[in-house]
């Protein structure tokens, strides 16, 4: 079992106690309970981490090498906040992110033998993108460790929206007669090309602090790890050399994208506003009127 397997396992079991957790907490304490609604935006840096398994990729065979690597990306949308107790909380909402990745294809010289001519060293640097749609559900429990500071930690599920897939190529763009194409087929959740590419889903956890204003909403600085439950893209590569062309069997290469990422989250919330609080002091109000009246 790889790394991300296990952390995929651990993020289920450990979501799975706390919402154990949570429902024993909600119901036993109940009087304390205030319920409260928000909303915010959030933008969220994308960096490259490879202890995380969110570095690059490389495959090479005889005849050339490749090398996929994220470079800087960004999420940005906007989050509500759903608060059923005064230390958890669920949160939701809808975020664009763009994954942006480098491709590098390499290919030693091939010196002339005979009559054919050799050809000069192959040296590819291009990019390409990966657009998605994110909708995350995620579980929050908070500490207070001042009046206007909160830590948090959330874990859930998220869905992500991916509306095409990828070509790419330098054939129009190169004299030499050698190019190379490049095609990203979306994967679905078993991580298999099929009609469900458009919808993948993962894991994801986050850890933060806040701070809560008196009247001008909460200003949110932490981290958030996201780890898809299968591969998200299958790239395939095909190099081509019209003068010295590489053996049929080497000519096309792939890899899989894992889509992993790693975040800076800063988020802004308006204030809160309190849902059933009030209702109940209306409610009691009645009842103590009628009381006094009797």
């Amino acid at each position: 079992m790889c790394g991300t397997d296990v952390l995929l396992l651990g993020m289920r079991r450990t979501l799975t106690l706390v919402l154990s957790f949570v429902w024993l907490t909600s119901f036993g304490q109940e009087d304390e309970t205030v319920q409260t609604l928000t909303a915010g935006a959030e933008f969220r840096p994308i960096f490259p981490a490879a202890f995380l398994n969110t570095g690059s990729q490389t495959v090479q065979n005889d005849s050339y090498s490749i090398n996929v690597s994220p470079k800087f990306g960004f999420s940005a949308g906007m989050t509500i906040r759903y608060g059923f107790h005064k230390r958890f909380a669920l949160e939701t909402g809808i975020n664009f992110v763009q994954r942006n990745f480098d491709l590098n294809i390499q290919r030693d010289s091939v010196p002339p033998a005979g009559i054919i001519e050799g050809s000069p060293a192959f040296n590819s640097n291009t990019d390409f993108t990966i657009i998605g749609y994110e909708h995350p559900i995620k579980l929050l429990f908070f500490v207070q460790v001042s009046d206007r500071v909160f830590l948090n930690a959330a874990a859930g599920l998220q869905l992500t929206f991916f509306p095409s897939d990828i070509f790419t190529t330098n054939e129009e763009n190169t004299n030499t007669g050698q190019f190379f194409r490049h095609s990203s087929v979306r994967l679905g959740f078993d991580g298999k090309p099929g009609n469900d590419g458009v919808i993948h889903g993962g894991g994801i956890i986050n850890l933060g602090m806040e701070y809560r204003t008196k009247n001008s909403g909460y200003l949110y600085l932490g981290g958030t790890y996201h780890v898809p439950f299968a591969d998200i893209y299958r790239s395939k590569f095909e190099y081509t050399d019209n003068v010295n062309p590489a053996p049929f069997e080497n000519r096309v290469q792939q890899l899989y994208l894992n889509g992993s990422y790693l975040t800076f989250d800063i988020r802004y919330f308006f204030n809160s506003q309190p849902l059933v609080k009030k209702e109940r002091k209306k409610k009691s109000k009645k009842i103590n009127k009628q009381a006094d009246r009797e």
